[in-house]
């Protein structure tokens, strides 16, 4: 029984991490402009997302990441209420705030024992209101 169980429990860890792959997004992948800053309000929070250029940082199976121009401002003390972070933007059109670093995932876990990506996901918040965005044709910055 403890072996069964053991082998479920593996077997689930094996899809989690599959399921949160992460990879660079390919060259020529449009950046998202901003227009104006948007406060937010989530279930443990607000933040605020600046306007400007958003450039695109990494992608999953569900949509891409990409990076705010400046740090988001957030209601918290850590890092004096400055977070890096960004919109979430699903293949679907629906939207998350996130904090972290999706770009490091991909670059730092390339290279893990079973290559899978993105064991230490950026942490993501949804979010009141809508952002409203246009795409922009610029090269995708690496970070």
């Amino acid at each position: 029984m403890k072996h069964l169980l053991s082998a479920l429990l593996t077997s689930c860890l094996f899809v989690s991490c599959a399921s949160k792959d992460l990879d660079r997004c390919p060259p020529g992948t449009p950046a998202i402009k901003v227009a104006q800053a948007v406060d937010c309000t989530h279930k443990d929070g607000k933040f605020t997302l600046p306007a400007g250029i958003y450039q695109p940082e990494a992608q999953s199976a569900k949509g891409i990441y990409y990076v705010a121009p400046e740090r988001l401002k957030t209601t918290g003390i850590i890092r004096h209420g400055h977070e890096r972070g960004g919109l979430f933007i699903a293949n679907e059109g629906w939207q998350w705030a996130w904090i972290g670093h999706p770009g490091f995932e991909v670059d730092a876990n390339e290279t893990s024992i079973l290559k899978k990506r993105g064991i230490l996901m950026p942490t993501c918040y949804k979010f009141e209101p809508y952002v409203k965005y246009s795409k922009v044709n610029t090269k995708v910055k690496r970070r």
